[in-house]
């Protein structure tokens, strides 16, 4: 099982990759809309694929030690899945702070990318990067002999 000081320190390297995906992903959607003249959601969406595509290189690089999936199409597709997940609760909260409180679309994609950072971190770590095989080896529960 991992220690939680492994998982603070993952965390914080993930929090260091999500920033740096951040910034490519803000970049991006700031250009699209105000230079290409792209609906901002539209944007969003666009942005959030180089963001995803950033993230995913330095996290299997850099942030997590085991990668419970062999295959690096089939963990990338995962990785994306768990994104776009995120990604339509984060579109969910921007329109909401965009059209319902009048926010500017890039505040409100700053406080989307909170959302994002968490449910992004928890749902690739449990899903991609958690040797459940030993976890279910080392665990402390016992089969009722009265099965």
């Amino acid at each position: 099982m991992a220690s939680y000081h492994s998982i603070k320190s993952e965390f914080s390297k993930y929090l260091l990759v999500g920033g740096i995906a951040f910034v490519a992903d803000f970049a991006a959607l700031a250009l699209l809309v105000s230079g290409l003249g792209l609906h901002y959601l539209t944007a969003a969406f666009l942005a959030f694929l180089l963001g995803v595509w950033v993230n995913y290189l330095l996290s299997v690089r850099w942030v997590f030690g085991f990668r419970a999936v062999g295959h690096k199409g089939a963990e990338f597709t995962l990785f994306l899945l768990v994104g776009v997940i995120t990604l339509l609760g984060s579109l969910g909260l921007m329109a909401l702070l965009v059209e319902g409180a009048g926010l500017h679309y890039l505040l409100a994609k700053c406080l989307a990318a909170a959302f994002t950072l968490i449910t992004n971190f928890a749902g690739r770590r449990l899903l991609l990067f958690t040797n459940w095989y030993a976890k279910m080896e080392n665990s402390d529960v016992q089969e009722s002999p009265h099965r």
